[in-house]
Formats: structure tokens, sequence, C-alpha cells
């Protein structure tokens, strides 16, 4: 075993190859193994080019993230066994969002390779012609390992250094190496990037975009009585006006997913927007029944995408640790947005003396979003707005993973009961004798209650250990404002009001959350938002459509929200099984 500097390891390497020739068949193998994060990706890049040898690397062949032993044994056998007995060499790979190992890859027969990797020389043995060890301390290779892959290696460093442990106590590889090297404030700056976006630039493209994402269905429910009594459409009919950009939302998720992997997520949402504000705008002619509809599924397609989206744009830009408060950030303006809509819609109508007009208002306000978001969308392309971590190229939905189902079922009773609640409030207590405008002011204060806990609820996930403690909270506090609607309507409508925004404000950003918190990495974050989307929003689009279709067969509105308070304890029982130790979603 010999030590020496980087500037004399390829030198030294290609003695070794000089002088011991090939050990593997034709092949001369040179292992460089170590730690992670100790360096070796960077060093055997500059040696396979010093050297003019093809380059391997064991990260491709890793068979998950506790396969480490398997792919020692199963790329010794394929590839190195292989080139021993003159068989064709392959080397496996892993489908990461399968979760089962993929097809392996064939590999030519090289005449010089240098195979890089945690693992490495366990796999060469000892048809290696030159073991290289590279080795850091453990601070500086988390860092660096983190800096590299961000939350998806800071959730399995543990795990991944535990495997590495009991690899080297069983293959001993430092000490039999030939070559130490010890990297350790050695390595050198890595290649300066065409900077992004800065985070006040973000920050403000996606409290932009978030102004839009509800203001299509807030803005609606208190014009009601008027379009119904202008348009004479019956309450499943109205329904079908919440229930079409709710149904976007699910059923696009899966296509939004895809077109931000292929065009990049910040192109997307500039796509979305412009959608927002065309759907909105066209609404301003929905005197006639078709631009109503028409205007609505544009908007709610836009809607889909923006939404689907933005979880792993946050995922993939916020620092670690800070993904609850940049998605409370979200949830403000978002729910900020809702709660506008909905106090100004009546005066706004009243003002132009026409509904229609009021719906389409909230057109200029996406075109503003639009304008803000550009800058973001030219940064964010300038500097490369793609996924790093090769695996998560995959377009294929995590179904396979029992922490997504949850997340989707706790997200679909959450909306189910968020858009029901968006869809009726105002109509029930306008059946109250209400007039139009303070029942609009009743669903401001419903939305208006979610523009704190929105925030509030995720940025407590960043502090407390257990996010089921806020989640269950809010279930409770959504549950007595059901209970208070249903019982005693008239008792305290502003507080059951209150307790049924703050429910649907946290759990509903608290679920957001839950999306980037639980996936390994920025890309697997929109794999996991569209398929819980897919099946969250789809489920939950039924709601103000069969809400209205039992108050039409009943006659009265306070049957929906027993069926709500049913629902509720059904969120909460999901709730309850969301600890934070669960599996994470590839």
């Amino acid at each position: 075993m010999e030590t020496v500097r980087q500037d004399e390891l390829a030198d030294r390497v290609r003695g070794l190859v000089a002088q011991r020739g090939p050990r593997c068949g034709p092949v001369s193998l040179i292992a460089v193994d170590g730690p992670s994060g100790s360096g070796k990706t960077t060093l055997a890049g500059e040696l396979a080019r010093a050297l003019g040898a093809e380059i391997l690397h064991v990260d491709d062949m890793h068979q998950g993230w506790t396969g480490l032993a398997s792919t020692v044994t199963l790329a010794r056998d394929s590839l190195v066994g292989a080139w021993e007995s003159g068989a064709p060499a392959r080397h496996p790979t892993w489908d990461w969002a399968a979760d089962v190992r993929g097809a392996d890859v064939p590999v030519p027969v090289p005449g010089l390779v240098v195979l890089e990797g945690v693992g490495a020389i366990a796999i060469a043995g000892s048809h290696a012609s030159a073991t290289v060890w590279v080795q850091a301390p453990t601070h500086e290779r988390r860092s660096r390992a983190i800096a590299r892959d961000g939350e998806v290696f800071a959730a399995h460093w543990d795990e991944w250094a535990d495997q590495e442990s009991r690899l080297w106590a069983g293959a001993p590889a430092a000490s039999g190496a030939d070559i130490v090297l010890d990297t350790g404030s050695a390595l050198p700056p890595p290649a300066p990037e065409v900077p992004g976006p800065s985070l006040g630039l973000v920050v403000l493209g996606v409290v932009a975009v978030s102004l839009s994402l509800r203001t299509l269905m807030t803005g609606l429910p208190p014009l009601l009585p008027r379009i119904r009594e202008d348009l004479g459409l019956s309450s499943v009919w109205l329904g079908v006006l919440t229930t079409l950009p709710v149904l976007c939302m699910g059923l696009l998720a899966p296509a939004a997913a895809r077109l931000g992997l292929r065009i990049g997520v910040a192109r997307s949402v500039s796509i979305a927007m412009v959608a927002v504000a065309l759907g909105n705008l066209v609404r301003a002619f929905s005197d006639e029944v078709a631009a109503l509809y028409l205007g609505t599924l544009c908007a709610g397609a836009g809607i889909a995408l923006a939404g689907t989206l933005l979880p792993g744009l946050v995922k993939g830009f916020f620092p670690p640790g800070r993904a609850g408060l940049a998605t409370g950030l979200q949830m403000l303006a978002m729910m900020g947005g809702a709660a506008v809509a909905a106090a100004v819609a009546v005066p706004l109508a009243d003002a132009a003396d026409d509904w229609s007009l009021s719906l389409g208002f909230w057109g200029l306000v996406a075109v503003v979003g639009v304008l803000l978001w550009l800058p973001v969308d030219r940064a964010f392309h300038r500097g490369g707005d793609h996924d790093q971590h090769p695996p998560d190229t995959s377009h294929r939905l995590p179904w396979r993973s029992t922490t997504a189902w949850l997340v989707a079922a706790f997200l679909a009773t959450q909306s189910w009961q968020f858009y029901s609640t968006l869809a009726w409030l105002s109509p029930t207590y306008a059946d109250h004798g209400w007039d139009a405008r303070d029942a609009g002011l009743l669903l401001s204060v419903f939305t208006g209650a979610q523009f704190v806990s929105g925030l509030v609820g995720p940025a407590l996930t960043d502090r407390v250990g257990d996010w089921r403690v806020p989640l269950v909270g809010a279930g409770i506090s959504g549950l007595a404002g059901q209970v208070g609607v249903w019982a005693a309507p008239d008792a305290a409508p502003w507080l059951w009001a209150v307790l049924l925004g703050t429910a649907q404000g946290a759990s509903f950003a608290i679920g957001m959350v839950l999306l980037v918190r639980y996936a390994v990495s920025p890309a697997a974050a929109a794999r996991f938002t569209a398929m819980a989307f897919l099946c969250s929003y789809t489920v939950a689009s039924l709601g103000p459509t069969a809400m209205g279709a039992v108050r039409d067969l009943t006659g009265s509105y306070s049957t929906i929200w027993l069926v709500l308070a049913v629902l509720m304890l059904v969120q909460i029982g999901a709730a309850l099984l969301l600890r934070p130790s669960r599996a994470l979603v590839p």
C-alpha cells in the first residue's frame, strides 16, 4: 500500500498496469474504491482521461438503496467473470420506479477500464491490475454527497454507510489497496455552472402562480344563485362547474409530470399559466353556457399542470429542511387568492352588472402571474431546468408504494371535503335566508382561515418531529365545523367557517409537504404528485356533483354536512397512519 498525491496518481497507476498487464482476460482493470463522498468519481474521471481508459460506474449498477452486497455479487459474475471467461459481459441495473432489478446493459471488451464506486475493489477481486482507495474525513464526505444529491442521499446516508461497513468488514479494501489517496480539503472546486434563478425570484414566481390556482373555483359559488336563475342549470350541473377543474387536476397529473420532464418544469408552468389566463378570460363571455364550461375546462387544465409540478420545483430548489416553509408560502398565496375571489365575487358582479365579467376578471390576475413567472422560466432555462439524479428519469408512477397510496387516500378524502365545502357552503346559507353578499363573505372567511393555517401548518412540519399531530388537530377542527353546520347552522356560522377553513388549509398544505418529504428526489416528487393527484382529485371531483345530487334528492343541504363529517373521521384515520418513518417513495 502506497500513499500518493493526486498529481502523482496517473503515473503511479500507469506503472502498475504496465508492470502487471491484464489480469481479467484481455482487460486491464483498475478499481477505484472508497466511502461515499470521498471523491472517487472526480478522481476516476481524471484518471480515465489521463490513461485513455473506459470508465464504468458502480453507481449505475446498485440494486436499490439496500442492495450493495447484491450489486457486488452480480457485477463480479456478469462483468468481471465474463471478461475472464470470454463470455459476453453485462452489468446489472435497477428500475428505481418499479423497485425491481432492471435489464442488464451489454459492455464491450475494452483493453483498459477504470471501475469506480463503492465495492469496486470487491468486484474486481484478484483480477485488478491496480487498486486505488480514496478517503476523506466523514464530515467532508457527507457534505459533498448531500451537495451532489441533496435529500435523495441525506435520507439514506446512515443506511448506506452501514452497508459499506459490512461490505468492507467481510472484504477489506483499504488495507489491501495498491494506492491510497486522501482527498480531505484537496478536491478541486466543481466546474462553474450557469447560475439559475435567485431564491427571491423563485419565491415571487411561485407566489404569483399560486394566486391563480384557486380563484377559478372560489369566485364561482357566491354567484351560483344568479347563474342558476339566468341559465336555468340544476344543482348537479352547477356542481359540474366545480368538478371540472378538480377532475382535470386528477386526470392530467400524469401528463403534467411527463411534460415537466420533457421540456422542464419552469417552461411547463409558463404554459399552464397561459391556459389559466385564457380559460378565465373566456368565462367573461359565460352568459353562453358553452363558454362557461369550455373556459372552466381550459383553466382547469392549466391549474392541473401547474399544481402538479410546483411540489417538485420546491423539492429541487429550496434548501433541505425548508420545504415546509416554502410550501407554506405557496399555500399562503393560493388560499389568499381564493379568499379574495370569494369575497369580491358579488361586489364585482354588482359593479359590472354582469356575473360573467366577475368570473372573467381573474383572467387578468392570471396574466399578471404569467408576466411575473416568465423571468423565473428564463432563469431556469438558462441554468438548466432538469433533475440531476439519473435513476429518476423514469416516467412510471409509484403504484407499488404503500406510502404513495396512503398519501393519495388522505388527499382524496381531504379534497372531497374541501371542494364540496367550497361549492355548497354559500348556497347552504343562502338557503337559510342570507343574501348573496353575506354568503360570499362567509365563504371568504372559510378561505381566509386557510390563508393562515396553510402557512402555519407546513411550517410546523419543519419543527415538530411527527406531522400527525397537526394533521389530527386539523381533522378535529374540521369535524367540529361540519357538525356545527349540520346540527346548528345558525348558532355560530362564522365560527363554523373558521373551523372548516383552518382544517382544510392545514390538511391540504401539510399534504403537499408530504409529497416533498416522502419523495427521494425532485423528479420522484413530480411522479409521486402525479400519482397522488390522479387518484385523489379524480375521486374528489365527484364530491361537488355528488353533494349536489344529495341536495336535489333530499331537498335540504344539511345531509351534505353529515356526509362530510363521516368522511372527516376517515381522514383522521388516514392521518394517524402517516408516520414520518414510513418508507420513502422512489
